[in-house]
């Protein structure tokens, strides 16, 4: 670990606790608590925190989604200047990170909980502490006065940080060494712990294949006597090899554990830590005592025998909905969250599936001398062989309907051929001829999940999301989230394609929050029966009569990288649920339109 002067346990414990809200705050007040004890170990101030009025308990269900306020970022369209968004109760602020700047956004909340730029959390004060050149921050999470954010290596492959902040002066208290490519950051919900889910993420080239892994940082003993393990996978390249027969793992030429990609995580309260192995299809359960893994779940595969899908955008129609027998779908889920009901944990899943392409740009000639796939226009026997360059493809696990190797007698061989039914579908590249009993698998499930603490299954919502997608905005069902006339675009990829997902305890009623990251919007469910989780309201805040930017071209595709923001919110990557004043609020950070928007539930 790397750090600066100490922080005694009692600091960190008051820090920690010291920033509870309390009941006893008027509803339009605003207050300063009481400072944290200084330390002369440390040579830091107290911690100022505010104290909230918490939400009353009652009987409400939500009834719906007002929005406050949007902050927007000052950055060029799609630049992912509003990612993830974390609330911190301490000072009372929304910290985003922005990773077209490289740095975290400070938001502050006014009377009506709007957000209002503050200031910033420059990295380059991790980056000096740690002795590494880095690149973006890719996740924050927050804690009572305490700000962690997970920050890659300049070298991607190289491992990254944790730089931990203080809330209130924003000033760097250490940094904890990480594995390759941090990708996501949590505290504990006792905020005892801190973990990184380290995705390892191959090179360009693929030449390069870093581990997965993730870093469990303990903080019980405090700051300076933190305990960090970092966790790998390498026990199942041979000796725990058995227990993972039939998770996927498709790297060329690589290990289990090289081929293992943590995105996301979440702390349950049954004293583990779940980890999203999202191209893996898989979740790792990882008990946090003893920081070990307990073990890998397959997912499985969701049939489309029976749930309809619109799998093509060559089909010259919306909600076009076919079931296809033998046509599955695996999880892949990206964002995850967990939660109680009587005692037992379950974790929710955004299913939005992800394939492995992985090149770089070069001439055809150059590509084709490499032995790799050129995936531009032929220039074959044109000077612009050598010279013009396009995408060069390294390695992929997509290919397109029509281009699967099918038995002549397997159920879907016609519907494969066909571009307005499984042509144009991005399907998984088997190895060899799919046999007429084999089922044709897809990215993602277009859905969200419940799962128990062992990983199976209670819960899929089937396509529910893009029935009530067609219901509100047929004419725009699977638009891209970069251009406002393209509906249909993403129906051969992913759909309205599940990105985040939040669950929030309000009245003693457990709700999940998903946010469509194609599509826009976010659908609502109440999860508190997570057998028979239902659906409660779609809220969409994107305005599909409007430019994308200020400058379009005839296909509505940006042209001058000037957002306009009458298109609303385009791309949600992260919902946070708090509570403040006596309200209960989400914060969505929309990568594509750079936006930060407030909503209060509605109850």
């Amino acid at each position: 670990m790397s750090r600066l002067p100490a922080m005694s346990l009692l600091t960190l414990s008051i820090a920690l606790s010291g920033c509870n809200p309390s009941d006893t705050v008027a509803h339009d007040k605003t207050k300063a608590a009481d400072a944290v004890p200084h330390n002369s170990a440390t040579k830091l101030d107290g911690i100022q925190c505010v104290t909230q009025e918490k939400a009353p308990q009652g009987t409400g269900t939500i009834a719906g989604l007002n929005v406050i306020g949007t902050y927007q970022a000052n950055a060029p369209f799609d630049t992912s200047a509003a990612e993830i968004v974390s609330y911190d109760a301490c000072t009372d602020k929304l910290y985003v990170v922005n990773a077209q700047a490289q740095k975290v956004d400070v938001l502050a909340l006014n009377a009506q909980s709007a957000p209002q730029y503050e200031g910033s959390i420059n990295l380059d004060s991790a980056a000096q502490h740690a002795g590494i050149s880095i690149g973006a921050a890719n996740s924050v999470s927050t804690h009572q006065g305490l700000v962690a954010v997970a920050i890659e290596n300049a070298n991607k492959q190289q491992n990254g940080i944790v730089g931990l902040y203080r809330s209130d002066t924003l000033e760097l208290i250490t940094t904890f060494a990480a594995g390759a490519l941090p990708d996501m950051v949590s505290f504990s919900k006792d905020g005892q712990f801190i973990a990184t889910a380290n995705e390892g993420e191959p090179s360009a080239d693929y030449q390069t294949d870093p581990e997965g892994s993730v870093t469990l940082i303990n903080l019980s003993a405090g700051i300076d006597n933190a305990q960090i393990s970092q966790i790998d996978f390498r026990a199942f390249n041979q000796e725990r090899a058995d227990e993972i027969n039939e998770v996927r793992v498709t790297g060329p030429n690589a290990t289990a554990a090289q081929d293992f990609e943590p995105e996301y995580l979440t702390f349950a309260n049954n004293g583990k830590l779940y980890v999203a192995l999202q191209e893996n299809n898989a979740l790792a359960i990882l008990d946090v005592a003893s920081a070990k893994v307990d073990s890998i779940v397959n997912l499985g595969e969701k049939s489309w025998g029976q749930a309809q899908l619109d799998a093509s955008n060559k089909d010259k129609a919306t909600a076009n909905f076919r079931a296809y027998p033998q046509l599955t779908g695996l999880y892949m889920p990206d964002s995850i969250d967990s939660y109680e009901v009587d005692g037992a944990t379950y974790i929710v899943t955004a299913n939005e599936g992800d394939g492995r392409e992985y090149g770089f740009e070069t001439t055809q000639a150059q590509c084709d001398k490499d032995g790799f796939i050129w995936d531009g226009d032929d220039f074959s026997g044109s000077a612009d062989y050598t010279q013009k360059q396009a995408f060069c493809i390294v390695h992929t696990d997509e290919t397109r309907g029509k281009n699967l190797d099918v038995a002549p007698e397997h159920p879907l061989a016609n519907a494969l051929k066909d571009k307005t039914q499984l042509g144009r579908l991005k399907v998984i590249q088997p190895q060899g001829q799919i046999a007429a009993n084999q089922n044709v698998q897809s990215f993602g499930t277009r859905s969200f999940s419940i799962w128990n603490a062992q990983g199976e299954l209670v819960f899929d919502s089937g396509d529910q999301f893009s029935e009530i997608v067609a219901m509100h905005e047929s004419k725009y069902m699977n638009s891209t989230n970069d251009n406002n006339a393209s509906g249909d675009d993403r129906s051969d990829d992913k759909g309205v394609e599940p990105e985040a997902i939040e669950v929030a305890n309000i009245n003693q009623r457990q709700y999940a929050f998903i946010g469509l990251e194609r599509q826009g919007g976010i659908m609502i469910y109440d999860v508190t029966k997570p057998k028979d989780a239902q659906f409660l309201h779609y809220v969409n805040r994107r305005d599909f009569s409007a430019p994308v930017c200020t400058k379009v071209d005839s296909d509505g595709d940006c042209e001058n990288g000037q957002y306009n923001p009458k298109a609303g919110d385009l791309g949600p990557e992260s919902i946070t649920y708090f509570e403040r004043r006596g309200g209960h609020f989400l914060a969505v950070g929309n990568e594509v339109s750079g936006t930060t928007t407030v909503y209060q539930i509605e109850l």
